[in-house]
């Protein structure tokens, strides 16, 4: 198993100093954030172990041609190219080659791929205009022409969230998508935090794992999808069955934020908990993705978190 940290490497950072610290974690490497479409003029092509590519939260209106709808959120093509880099679907999927092939750059083993959409006051409502299928059906097209940039040693691990797309990770839907993807180098990142937030029952970090456990096992022999792992702990019920389902009146980015971290809080497990979700899911990537208080790779989440991983005896 490979081990790594999610981090976004800021301008003019080191990457001997970067390996240092994330080697003295007992760490593998990074978890590389790409966001942009231009290569880095000084990649982190040692320390890099996958790359998480750029996330658009919402693109089902827009892929779709669906301008009243989509116009509602980009009401000039100023606002549209600012968020999809396009004004068209074929120039946003262009964008989307860009980001890959900068990701690419960084030599990474494997891609991370987001499966969702949403929009921001679908955040609060949780009324989707579209179904999860909708979403892994188009995710699927839009993949068949990005896969062209994509050498076949290099994995895309397909990312669930809380919302619709790979959700709740079903087998129908995990059949339904990965049966219309082109190539082997396909997979499942599993993300612990994203997958605990569906179920707003969950208490405590037991059953984060018995919730997990039970959707392995589901899956059954497409359990071997399951390449890699963001193991993080949220249990956010609490909140998730209190706040007020209607947006606020004035939405801004703080308050966007402040909502969706109380849903997917990124916190480091605490317990064996974490040893046996890694038993069960046996991935070939773990990386660690926590929030910290500031925005350095959180050094004391990390190494709470690698020692309840590490209780391999206990709390099975």
């Amino acid at each position: 198993m490979i081990e790594s940290i999610s981090h976004y490497v800021m301008p003019g950072e080191s990457e001997e100093e970067t390996a240092e610290l994330v080697h003295s974690l007992g760490l593998d490497g990074i978890e590389n954030l790409i966001y942009g479409t231009t290569p880095s003029a000084t990649p982190f092509t040692k320390l890099t172990v996958g790359a998480h590519l750029k996330f658009w939260p919402s693109w089902m209106d827009f892929y779709l041609g669906d301008k009243e709808r989509y116009q509602k959120q980009f009401p000039d093509t100023n606002s549209l190219v600012s968020f999809y880099g396009a004004d068209t679907p074929e120039g946003w999927i262009e964008e989307i080659k860009k980001n890959i092939r900068a990701a690419l750059a960084e030599e990474p083993s494997y891609l991370v791929w987001h499966v969702a959409d949403c929009l921001i006051e679908e955040t609060w409502t949780r009324k989707f205009h579209y179904t999860s299928w909708d979403v892994l059906a188009c995710s699927a097209e839009i993949y068949k022409e990005a896969a062209k940039e994509i050498p076949e040693n290099v994995e895309v691990l397909f990312e669930n969230i809380f919302w619709p797309g790979l959700c709740t990770l079903t087998p129908e839907e995990v059949d339904y998508f990965f049966s219309r993807l082109p190539g082997k180098n396909v997979g499942i990142l599993l993300d612990t935090g994203h997958f605990m937030n569906t179920n707003p029952d969950l208490q405590t970090e037991a059953d984060g794992a018995d919730y997990i456990a039970g959707m392995i096992r589901r899956l059954g022999e497409m359990k071997s999808l399951v390449r890699g792992m963001h193991l993080s702990c949220s249990l956010s019920g609490e909140y998730q069955k209190t706040y007020t389902p209607v947006p606020p009146a004035n939405i801004t980015g703080e308050v966007i934020m402040k909502h969706i971290t109380s849903i997917d809080r990124h916190r480091p497990f605490q317990t064996g908990a974490a040893a046996r979700i890694v038993e069960i899911v046996e991935p070939e990537f773990l990386t660690h993705e926590l929030f910290g208080p500031q925005a350095e790779i959180p050094v004391e989440e990390v190494k709470m978190q690698k020692q309840a991983a590490g209780k391999r005896n206990k709390n099975k």
